[in-house]
C-alpha cells in the first residue's frame, strides 16, 4: 500500500452497543456461495469456496474440498458423463477428475492487449457429446471463441470476426452453438447461430444471425446468453423490445422473436425445464427491488413464484434437476448472506436450505433495510434504501453517509449488505438512493441520464440527503457521502455541484474527466461511455466539459478520502492522480492511499480491512467525533495530506 504524505488513523470507530456487535474482521469473513454447477445424474454440486472446488451431494450433507492447486477457480462445468469438471484458472482452461486426482492443464493462454481482466481463457463449456471444450478467450486482444479437444492436443478459434464473442452455449445435440457478436457499430449485440462438425471441432460455413438488437442509447444494455430447448428447436433469450427486459423464444432456424413474457418488469436468467414446457427465470416482478424465480409455461399462461419468504431478497441461478421436480437457486436477503437452496417445482413443499454461508457472529446483528420514496429536483420519484442506526440518540438528527452504488445501471436491492450494516451499528444512518440510470426500473429510467453525466443523476442523490433532513432523521451538519466505480464519480460531482450540502466525501476509484477516461480506459468502456456522452468529446465538448471535475475543484469544501488500486484497468488509476494534483494546486483538504495489485475495487484481505478502518477513522473524524479517549499513540491522528 502506497501512503501519499500522512498518518491516518487505524482505529475502528464504532459506539457502545448491545451484544452482538460485528467487527471488520467479520465482514472480510463472510464467504457466500459462489458459483455452483449441478452434475448430469443431479446427484452432487461443484462449488467454488475459498479458490477451491468443492463438492456438495445435491441432497445436502458435509462439502468434500476436490482441489487444492494455486489460483482461483470459475467457470465450473461438468463433462456428460460426470466424471470430469472444467474449470478456469490462471487464465487457462483446466479439467480435474469428480473422484479426486490432479488436475490437467488444456491450454496456456498468451495474453494480448486490452481489458488484463478478460486477456486469458476463462469460461469452458463441455459439448453435450464430450469431445470438445468451448470457452472463451482474450488472446487477441478482444473477446473470441475457441474449443479444445478434452486432452488438450487440439484447440481452435472458431471464427476470424474482429467482433467481441461472448455468452456462447451448445446445442443439445452438440452441433450448434448460440453467442452474442458484439461490434462498436452493433453494441447490444446480434444473436447468432454457429454449426459446428463434431470430429474437427471446426466451424461449417458462417454463423447465421437470428437477431439483432436495436441499439441502446445508454450502452447499457447488451444480448445475454440464450438458452436452448431440450429438443433444439427454440432458443430463449432476453430482449428489450417493449423497453423492459422480458423473455422472448426464437426458432434455432430463424424467425422472428415471440414474447412469452410481457410487462413492466426485469426479467432475465431463462432456463428450460428437462421436457421443456417450462422455463425458470429471474424477475423482479415482485418488487423492483428484489428478485425471484418464477416458473413460466412454454405455451403460454400465468407464471407463479417458485416460492414466497416472509423477508425479501435476492434470487439468482436457477437449475433444473433431471427429472424436473427440483430447481435449485441462490438466495441471499439483507440478514442472511447467498446459499444454495432446493424448491420443489410444483410448489408443494416449502424450499430448503443446502449451505448456511453466515457466520454465527452475524446471528441477531443484522436489520433490513426500509424502502423509501422521494422526489428529485425535477420532480422523478427516486427509491432508495434507508438502513437506520442500531440505537436511538437525542438530538437534530443522526451523522448520515449517503453510500452511491457503482456502474451508472447498477441497483441497491435487497441484498446481503455488510458495509452498510455496519455503518449502521456504528452510529450512522445510511441511505442509498437509486438514482437515474439505474437498473431494475425499465429502458427509459436508466437512460435518463444519456448525455447529462453528473446532471440529474446528482439531483437525485442530493435530493436524499434533504429528504433525510426534512424528515428530521439526518443532522445537516454532519452529512457524509462515498462510493466506488460510478459511485466515486458520482461523490465527485457531490463535492463539487453541491460544495454545501456534504461534509465529508470518500471518493473510491471514480472518473473526474470523462475525456481521458476514454482515452486510458478499455475498449468496450470507451465505447459504452462514448454512447451514454451521446458522441465523442470532439462531437459533444458541452456535455464533458460539464462532467469534467476538474473544472470545479475551486468550490470544493468538504475534506475528500481518496483510494485506488494501481492495477485498475477499469477506470485508471491517472483518473484519482490528476484529481488529488488538483486538490493539492487549489489548497484543499484531502488524503490519498493507492492499493498494490489491486484491480477495480480491493480484493485482498489485507487491503479491504486496512480501506475500511480509514473510511471509518475519516467519518469519526469529520461528522461524528469521539472525545475522552486516553491515547498514547502518535499516529492515531488524521493529517490531512495537503491542510
Amino acid at each position: 500500500m502506497a501512503r501519499h504524505g500522512l498518518a491516518i488513523l487505524l482505529a475502528v470507530c464504532g459506539l457502545a452497543a448491545a451484544a452482538p456487535r460485528l467487527t471488520l474482521e467479520d465482514l472480510v469473513s463472510v464467504e457466500a456461495v459462489g458459483e455452483t454447477a449441478l452434475s448430469p445424474d443431479g446427484g452432487t454440486f461443484a462449488l467454488t469456496r475459498g479458490g477451491q472446488i468443492v463438492l456438495l451431494p445435491s441432497s445436502g450433507g458435509w462439502p468434500v474440498t476436490l482441489t487444492t492447486t494455486a489460483g482461483g477457480k470459475s467457470g465450473l462445468h461438468w463433462s456428460p458423463d460426470g466424471r470430469t469438471i472444467a474449470y478456469a484458472s490462471q487464465g487457462s482452461i483446466w479439467t480435474v477428475p469428480a473422484a479426486g486426482g490432479p488436475p490437467r492443464r488444456l491450454t496456456r493462454a498468451i495474453a494480448g492487449e486490452g481489458d488484463p481482466r478478460q486477456a486469458g481463457d476463462r469460461d469452458p463449456q463441455w459439448s453435450p457429446k464430450g469431445r470438445w471444450i468451448l470457452f472463451e478467450t482474450g488472446r487477441r486482444g478482444r473477446n473470441s471463441l475457441m474449443v479444445v479437444s478434452d486432452d488438450g492436443l487440439i484447440n481452435d478459434y472458431l471464427t476470424d470476426s474482429p467482433a467481441d464473442e461472448e455468452n456462447a452455449a451448445w446445442s443439445p445435440d452438440g452441433a450448434h452453438i448460440s453467442y452474442t457478436e458484439r461490434s462498436h457499430e452493433h453494441f447490444s449485440g446480434k444473436l447468432k447461430v454457429l454449426r459446428l462438425d463434431a470430429q474437427s471441432g471446426l466451424a461449417v460455413g458462417e454463423a447465421a444471425t437470428l437477431y439483432t438488437a436495436p441499439e441502446d442509447r445508454g450502452g447499457g444494455w447488451l444480448i445475454r446468453k440464450a438458452a436452448w430447448s431440450p429438443d433444439g428447436r427454440t432458443l430463449a433469450v432476453v430482449l428489450q423490445e417493449s423497453g423492459w427486459d422480458n423473455v422472448y423464444l426464437i426458432p434455432a432456424s430463424g424467425g422472428a422473436p415471440r414474447p412469452l413474457t410481457r410487462g413492466e418488469q426485469e426479467d432475465g436468467s431463462p432456463v428450460f425445464s428437462p421436457d421443456g414446457r417450462s422455463l425458470a427465470i429471474v424477475s423482479n416482478r415482485k418488487s423492483p427491488e428484489e428478485t425471484g424465480i418464477w416458473i413460466v409455461p412454454v405455451e403460454g399462461g400465468t407464471a407463479r413464484p417458485l416460492t414466497r419468504f416472509p423477508v425479501p431478497g435476492m434470487e439468482s441461478a436457477p437449475a433444473w434437476s433431471p427429472d424436473g421436480k427440483t430447481v435449485y437457486f441462490h438466495r441471499g436477503t439483507p440478514l442472511e448472506s447467498t446459499d444454495l437452496l432446493a424448491a420443489d417445482a410444483s410448489g408443494g413443499a416449502p424450499p430448503r436450505c443446502l449451505t448456511h454461508t453466515l457466520p454465527k457472529n452475524f446471528e441477531g446483528a443484522l436489520a433490513a433495510p426500509e424502502k423509501v420514496r422521494y422526489r428529485s429536483k425535477d420532480g422523478l420519484e427516486i427509491t432508495a434504501l434507508l438502513y437506520r442506526p442500531r440505537a436511538e440518540r437525542p438530538g437534530p438528527g443522526y451523522p448520515t453517509v449517503l453510500w452511491i452504488h457503482g456502474r451508472p445501471e447498477g441497483q441497491d436491492t435487497f441484498r446481503f449488505d455488510p458495509w452498510a450494516q455496519y455503518l449502521a451499528q456504528s452510529g450512522y444512518l445510511v441511505l442509498e438512493p437509486n438514482y437515474r440510470g439505474s437498473s431494475g426500473y425499465g429502458e427509459k429510467f436508466r437512460n435518463l441520464n444519456v448525455a447529462d453525466s453528473g446532471g440529474g443523476e446528482m439531483d437525485d442523490v442530493a435530493a436524499g440527503a434533504r429528504y433525510l433532513i426534512a424528515r428530521g432523521l439526518a443532522d445537516p451538519k454532519r452529512l457524509a457521502i462515498g462510493g466506488g466505480s460510478h459511485g466515486g464519480t458520482m461523490v465527485a460531482y457531490a463535492v463539487t455541484k453541491y460544495p454545501d450540502l456534504f461534509q465529508a466525501a470518500i471518493e473510491l476509484y471514480g472518473v473526474v474527466d470523462r475525456a481521458t477516461y476514454i482515452e486510458r480506459t478499455n475498449r468496450n468502456s470507451a465505447w459504452r461511455w462514448m454512447r451514454k456522452m451521446g458522441g465523442t468529446p470532439a462531437e459533444k465538448p458541452e456535455v464533458y466539459s460539464r462532467a469534467d471535475v476538474l473544472n470545479d475543484v475551486g468550490r470544493i469544501r468538504a475534506p475528500l478520502l481518496i483510494m485506488h488500486g494501481e492495477k485498475d484497468p477499469q477506470v485508471p488509476p491517472y483518473e484519482s492522480a490528476q484529481f488529488v494534483r488538483a486538490l493539492k494546486q487549489h489548497g484543499k483538504v484531502y488524503y490519498y492511499f493507492t492499493y498494490p495489485r489491486e484491480g477495480h475495487g480491493f480484493s485482498e484481505r489485507e487491503h479491504r480491512l486496512d480501506a475500511w478502518k480509514k473510511q471509518l477513522a475519516f467519518l469519526e473524524k469529520y461528522i461524528q467525533p469521539r472525545y475522552g479517549q486516553s491515547s498514547t499513540s502518535v499516529d492515531d491522528l488524521l493529517v490531512p495530506a495537503h491542510p
